[in-house]
């Protein structure tokens, strides 16, 4: 787990001591810790937060069901230029780009497949002990499993909005019916009434006529009778 100067300022027993207590702060610190899934093509970023105070080496590591951490990535930070240079006892992955800074690291996975799901945790190197992070669980699922793993819970939250449309549909459908009936309502009733008034308005003249008729009338029958006794 040491490397370089620390390889020949402790004994070997010391080293395996410390490789254990990491694998036991992995193991009580894993209920802790996150869950990231993905799908295999994505590109993943994995963050932790270390607290160095002073220049030193910090590692990305990674475990798989029981086994041994792995040594994925390491960095020597300098507190003093806040820069970091990569360790060449551990040699770079093109698909594993860790950084650091003066809180975090990360570490960028990119197109992961399958094999990239495990437990993930960096690790920094204080004197001669170790410190590590809460660890994050990195899951990589195909997109059907992804989409089985609930169905109802996928069709239950595109149901709402479905739902609402058709709902919203159907009240403007009613509303414009009642809308159309109500006019024509509104215009037969109109209509009706203008008729009502165009029939009380040609009464009086339809009275005057016949009055005319029957004045002429009368007038005629007396024109007549002078006539004949003359």
């Amino acid at each position: 787990m040491l490397y370089g100067p620390v390889m020949g300022r402790f004994p070997c027993t010391a080293l395996l001591l410390l490789w254990g207590i990491s694998v036991l702060s992995v193991s009580l610190s894993s209920q802790a810790g996150l869950t990231v899934e993905a799908e295999p093509g994505d590109d993943v970023t994995l963050w932790c937060k270390h607290s160095l105070t002073l220049s030193s080496y910090l590692f990305w590591l990674k475990q798989t069901n029981n086994s041994a951490p792995d040594h994925i990535t390491c960095k020597y930070y300098s507190v003093s230029s806040s820069s970091s240079n990569s360790c060449f006892f551990i040699p770079e992955s093109e698909r594993s780009v860790m950084g650091v800074n003066s809180t975090f690291s990360s570490l960028t996975i990119t197109a992961v497949t399958p094999s990239d799901s495990g437990l993930y945790y960096c690790s920094t190197q204080k004197e001669q002990f170790m410190t590590f992070s809460t660890t994050t669980r990195l899951q990589i699922r195909e997109r059907s499993d992804i989409s089985s793993k609930n169905p109802d819970k996928s069709e239950e939250s595109c149901s709402p909005p479905k739902l609402f449309h058709l709902l919203t549909l159907m009240f403007g459908a009613v509303i414009a019916v009642l809308l159309s009936v109500l006019l024509i309502l509104i215009f037969t009733r109109q209509t009706d009434r203008k008729d009502q008034r165009d029939g009380s308005a040609e009464l009086p003249l339809l009275d005057q006529h016949l009055q005319w008729r029957n004045t002429t009338a009368v007038h005629y029958n007396q024109l007549l009778l002078n006539q004949k006794d003359n």
